[in-house]
């Protein structure tokens, strides 16, 4: 089976029930649609247990590219033993912790140098993309979808498949299936709180149910359709 997540935004026992309810198996695929980190303080914790599971393939989002920059300047800051941060770093730092970076700079600072290099290098891992074919039908995963039509998903930048805001009708690659995150639901109108959306086409689904802000951590399987959800109203990491 081929599972999709996204948006945990550091809601780590809510992801580990999500895998529960799964039932993910060896032979299961589970792509996360990025935003594993920030909002809620346990972000580290959910890519520390991912990059151990072979099967969980992670798909880069705008707050994995805010951190990643971020901390890389960090580490070559470290390594330079500068006493003062750069410019550069200082407004890094502060666009990332101004998107709600603060608990996972916190977190990561706490780790040690091997830690803090293990998840650096994972990072790097994250696609920003992948198509995949499930049930029969053909999927692209990322984590937000660009507005224009036209254009090779290889033409891309980074910023315009991770920033961009759509809404379900929006659908630049005909033919498959898209799946994003990014976008809270609940944005989409009141009465899709905590829900996934699906086009009217069913060619778009997105699957941001609002985890961050105590709303539903949502997933979905491609072979069934199957949807599912574990609230993230109690999950201590948004305390």
């Amino acid at each position: 089976m081929i599972y999709v997540i996204s948006d945990i935004h550091g809601c780590y026992e809510s992801y580990l029930k999500m895998l529960e309810k799964l039932k993910v198996k060896d032979a299961d695929t589970v792509y996360v649609l990025g935003d594993v980190i920030d909002r809620g303080r346990d972000g580290i914790k959910v890519l520390q247990d991912m990059m151990m599971r072979p099967n969980i393939i992670p798909i880069l989002g705008n707050h994995e590219y805010m951190a990643a920059h971020a901390l890389d300047s960090l580490a070559d800051a470290a390594r330079a033993e500068a006493e003062m941060p750069t410019p550069e770093l200082k407004r890094k730092l502060a666009k990332w912790i101004s998107d709600s970076g603060a608990a996972t700079l916190h977190a990561y600072r706490k780790l040690t140098p091997s830690g803090r290099a293990q998840i650096l290098e994972y990072l790097s891992e994250f696609s920003l993309y992948e198509e995949v074919r499930a049930g029969g039908k053909d999927y692209i995963l990322m984590h937000a979808a660009p507005t224009d039509k036209g254009r090779a998903l290889s033409d891309y930048t980074p910023e315009e498949l991770l920033f961009t805001h759509t809404l379900p009708e929006s659908h630049p690659f005909p033919g498959k299936i898209l799946v994003t995150g990014h976008t809270p639901t609940f944005l989409l109108g009141d009465e899709h709180r905590g829900k996934i959306v699906i086009s009217e086409a069913g060619d778009h689904i997105c699957l941001d149910a609002g985890a961050g802000y105590g709303e539903n951590l949502a997933a979905i399987c491609l072979n069934t359709g199957w949807q599912y959800y574990v609230s993230t109203k109690d999950d201590p990491a948004l305390a």
